[in-house]
């Protein structure tokens, strides 16, 4: 039978710390969902809209693959459910809010990752319960631009999402002050 092992010295001073009567204690605390994970949520939903936007692979087939595929823990992967189904259930409206704010480039001729990319973060800044601050969606969708996009396809994003974001954020703390004197 093994005896509890004794820590003969600490790696740092324990005042009034006595072994043979005091003891140690710790507790697991849940730090809930990392901004890491949805980072990581954020660039497998980018691709695996990029799948859907340029093939006729039905949705809850190429969901299941790439779900499949992913190591990340459980809450990662319900972040890119949540990504990939919103956008895909909202994309005529996304489509319709990116027409808007970049009207001279008709969405069908906007390169297919930053239509997608823009579609992500507007769904994520507009669409559903906001959690994340707007300049971190931007900051991710920017970040998302420079590594998948072309040379020059990070300013677009960031254009585009800031004049959503300027114009529409007043309305949206607006509209919640409202409902929360209601």
């Amino acid at each position: 039978m093994n005896e509890p092992s004794t820590i003969d010295s600490y790696p740092f001073e324990l005042n009034d710390f006595d072994p043979a009567v005091d003891t140690i204690t710790s507790e697991v605390v849940d730090p809930g969902p990392s901004a890491a994970d949805r980072s990581v949520a954020r660039r497998a939903s980018l691709q695996i809209l990029y799948e859907l936007d340029t093939t006729d692979h039905p949705l809850p087939e190429t969901l299941k693959a790439h779900l499949a595929e992913r190591p990340e823990a459980y809450a990662v992967r319900q972040h890119i459910r949540r990504f990939v189904e919103g956008v895909i259930a909202h994309r005529p409206t996304l489509d319709g809010i990116l027409q808007e704010y970049a009207p001279e480039w008709p969405v069908d001729q906007v390169a297919v990752i930053d239509r997608n990319i823009l579609r992500l973060a507007i769904y994520e800044y507009l669409l559903q319960k906001r959690k994340t601050p707007a300049p971190v969606i931007i900051n991710e969708a920017v970040h998302l631009a420079q590594v998948f996009g072309a040379e020059n396809a990070h300013g677009f994003v960031h254009g585009v999402l800031g004049a959503i974001t300027s114009e529409l954020e007043p309305q949206i703390e607006r509209t919640t002050d409202e409902t929360a004197t209601v």
